[in-house]
């Protein structure tokens, strides 16, 4: 079984959340996935994913992190 971490910002609704786990269940057809949440305000806004070891971080911190470097 993959496990699937999400971290967003706020908590996110019953049709987002059926949107993400619909897209994700396309990416991995194969493998059955079990999908926890988790609410992490110090994200700001968007999501991060932990998906089998890797992480996808879509948050604005993320992204002001990597703003500030390239200064």
């Amino acid at each position: 079984m993959l496990q699937i971490n999400i971290a967003s910002s706020i908590p996110l609704s019953d049709s987002q959340k059926k949107k993400l786990e619909g897209s994700l269940q396309k990416k991995y057809q194969k493998e059955e996935l079990q999908f926890n949440y988790q609410i992490k305000e110090e994200l700001i806004a968007g999501l991060s994913l932990s998906v089998g070891g890797k992480l996808y971080d879509a948050s604005l911190r993320a992204r002001l992190s990597q703003l500030a470097s390239k200064i």
